[in-house]
């Protein structure tokens, strides 16, 4: 298998039309409000004279929102403590935020005030919205040094034209991670291919009642995004100025139709992720499995450490027998605000830690999956993740994942509209029993309606 920079040529995608929104565009509960103007080519190039360009002087402390580096955890403050060490001018102060959407609205409301911090962790999904807000500083220039060190689908996740907008610190590619000790117990094959995994969903029910091969979580759009993609269906696309939304194609039907049979046959649990109950049902041996990125492993473990040696990981389940490629599923990068002071040792920074050789191994450490080439050429001798020590080839078969993955996602300006519409109507079609395609067809409509009232150009 060539690597897939050696296969394919990765077209970044364009986002259409983003100006006048770096005032207007609020992140969180109320919709993107953009006007439909110039192009990203145009726009940008008045960003790059936002936040300092000029290099500090004198010393100079950055401020660092992330959740993955929490000041608390020693590991990341050595990576903090060790930037300093090379460039004793720099010092990097650590603060913790939540997630991608608490930290997306923070960073707005920073923007507005004039007062924002130097680097950003923000996962992929988040960072469209954040560049048609304005709020993303275009390091294109800055980071041109380091580009070459990362994979060309990789970048590709925060590339938008020919801009850059933040530096890839982790990614997950898709795997199935499931308790093999009771897959081999109820002599049940790990699933090649979708229809296995439904046969293997049935016989788990019929081997331990209270059993599920996994639980349907509905508020998991990235997923449910992830896996229509799978199935060739893109549920945000660009065509040249205009946006084309397909959450409603047919082949993203055809993955909405597949979960509503599992669902229907309860041969999986409607339950949410990381929940007590979801919790105590992993530890007892009740939810046998979860697809997600190739961090699920950490988290599993962080939450049913007791089962650690009895997991395994395996590529995702295809659609397509022999046809391999996989999306990825989350994943996080470091963006510069527009608005920072710091903008030229920032984006030196966050070059150095998600590109650099040191940086993205450093990375490693803390339990994340390493962007960079070389941070992902360093997983292959590093020790697999501790919920299972005895697969010791668990880091070749999520590199070999990473080849595969030729399906790039593009994530629109308007995901919390999705999420919106979404998450709560799915749940409730499982509940219910009602029709998951009519909730795949609401949420096109509400996308469609969001970009249109928007500004934007909507294409068939």
């Amino acid at each position: 298998m060539h690597h897939l920079s050696e296969e394919i040529v990765m077209t970044p995608p364009s986002l259409p039309s983003l100006r006048r929104a770096r005032r207007r565009t609020i992140l969180g509960a109320a919709a993107l409000a953009v006007a439909l103007t110039a192009s990203l080519a145009a726009c940008s190039s008045g960003d790059t004279t936002s936040g300092s360009t000029a290099s500090a002087s004198g010393p100079v402390t950055l401020e660092f929102w992330t959740w993955s580096l929490k000041g608390s955890d020693a590991a990341a403050q050595a990576i903090a403590d060790k930037y300093h060490q090379l460039h004793p001018n720099v010092t990097v102060k650590l603060s913790e935020v939540g997630g991608t959407t608490e930290t997306a609205a923070k960073l707005l409301a920073a923007d507005q005030a004039g007062d924002t911090p130097d680097v950003v962790q923000i996962e992929y999904r988040g960072l469209p919205a954040l560049v048609v807000a304005g709020a993303a500083k275009d390091i294109t220039a800055d980071v041109a040094g380091v580009k070459g060190n990362v994979d060309p689908n990789v970048w590709a996740q925060t590339t938008f034209g020919n801009q850059v907008y933040g530096v890839p610190q982790d990614i997950g590619p898709m795997v199935l991670t499931y308790r093999q000790d009771l897959f081999d117990k109820f002599g049940i094959k790990v699933p090649t291919t979708w229809d296995e995994y439904a046969d293997a969903a049935e016989q788990i029910r019929e081997k331990d009642p209270d059993a599920y091969i996994a639980s349907f979580a509905a508020n998991q759009l990235e997923f449910f995004a992830a896996h229509a993609a799978q199935a060739n269906a893109q549920w945000w696309s660009t065509d040249g100025n205009a946006w084309k939304v397909g959450i409603d194609s047919e082949a993203s039907l055809k993955t909405a139709d597949f979960w509503q049979d599992l669902v229907e046959r309860d041969l999986v649990k409607v339950e949410p992720l990381l929940t007590p109950e979801w919790n105590a049902k992993v530890n007892d041996g009740k939810i046998l499995s979860w697809t997600a990125g190739a961090w699920a492993p950490s988290v599993i473990y962080s939450v049913a450490p007791d089962t650690a040696g009895k997991w395994a990981s395996a590529p995702l389940p295809q659609w397509t027998k022999g046809q391999a490629a996989v999306p990825f599923l989350g994943g996080s990068a470091y963006l510069v605000p527009a608005k920072s002071q710091h903008a030229k040792e920032a984006a030196a920074f966050a070059a150095w830690l998600g590109a650099s050789d040191e940086g993205s191994k450093l990375l490693l450490g803390l339990d994340l999956f390493p962007g960079a080439n070389a941070g992902r050429q360093a997983t292959l001798t590093h020790e697999p993740p501790k919920l299972m020590p005895q697969q010791k080839d668990f880091y070749q078969v999520t590199d070999q994942v990473i080849k595969n993955t030729t399906i790039p996602v593009t994530w629109g300006p308007n995901v919390n509209i999705a999420q919106t519409a979404f998450g709560d109507a799915l749940n409730k079609a499982a509940l219910d029993k009602t029709s998951f395609r009519a909730v795949y067809q609401a949420t096109q409509q509400a996308v469609v309606a969001d970009l249109q009232k928007s500004g934007y150009t909507v294409t068939k």
